[in-house]
């Protein structure tokens, strides 16, 4: 398990996002069939919008990935590899899955 951010939400939470505000609404809840309940945007419900298409939900995901998508704690930077590739074909060539 990682490290948690300075919202409190660890890499590998599950959470809910609002691509507008750029925030973390809050963790991911399930119904009784395990799967994660849709979470309608406030804005939908306050204004009682009825479009074509229906209500807007809030996309969710991992903390890691949502941020990186959403951009949710300021500009992220690419990840730099910090292996060579000389000594990743090595490890590749002994261990076909590896970390």
């Amino acid at each position: 398990m990682s490290d948690p951010s300075p919202t409190g939400y660890s890499d590998d939470q599950l959470v809910y996002v609002d691509p507008d505000a750029r925030t973390v609404v809050g963790p991911v809840e399930w119904s009784k069939s395990g799967n994660p309940k849709p979470l309608p945007m406030k804005k939908d419900e306050e204004q009682g919008e009825k479009r074509r298409g229906g209500r807007k939900f809030y996309p969710w995901g991992t903390y890691k990935s949502m941020k990186r998508v959403f951009k949710l704690e300021g500009k992220q930077g690419k990840v730099q590899p910090d292996k060579t590739l000389d000594q990743v074909i090595v490890k590749a060539l002994e261990q076909p899955f590896w970390d």
